[in-house]
């Protein structure tokens, strides 16, 4: 655990229901290493959207791909705030945060180089600070990169009834 770390906190559950095992250091591993990520925005009509993305751990943030007119860019032009959920064997990681525009060339190639590791069969690309999915060879639709850079952290154990634990930052 380093000083930026932030600590574990109960939550509210029934009589006798344990913290997690995790601590954020954990935490931060299962959300590295998974390859399901559920993203959920805000409608317009305030209604809930859920779908799942592509994503990666980069600098503190899980940073995701989508196209640019989807209307998860359309929800999060107007509302950049933002849950993505990892779900897990165990335990499930649920992120609050807000979602910000990733534009610095350098940033998105750092994002770019994790997907293949992650995702084996897709290698985006970046070329003039924007990333592209290999299959757009001619460049017509670059698409956006967005970071959440978490508020809260949930963490829900699935064993012996919901376990939950707490981080903020």
């Amino acid at each position: 655990m380093t000083a930026l770390d932030p600590t574990a906190e109960p939550l509210s559950s029934p009589s006798g229901t344990p913290l997690t095992t995790l601590d954020w250091a954990d935490a931060r591993t299962r959300v590295a290493e998974a390859h399901d990520f559920l993203l959920a925005t805000t409608n317009q009509d305030a209604r809930p959207h859920v779908v799942p993305v592509l994503a990666v751990w980069h600098d503190g943030a899980v940073c995701f791909v989508t196209f640019r007119h989807s209307r998860k860019t359309r929800n999060l032009t107007r509302d950049n705030g933002c849950t993505v959920t990892v779900p897990g064997p165990d335990v499930d990681v649920v992120i609050d945060g807000t979602a910000q525009l990733v534009r610095d060339a350098p940033r998105l190639q750092n994002i770019a180089d994790l997907f293949p590791a992650k995702y084996p069969w897709w290698h985006p690309f970046v070329r003039d600070g924007e990333l592209y999915d290999p299959a757009d060879t001619a460049l017509e639709e670059p698409r956006h990169v967005y970071a959440v850079e978490p508020v809260r952290v949930f963490a829900f154990g699935k064993e012996k009834g919901f376990s939950a634990t707490r981080w903020r930052f």
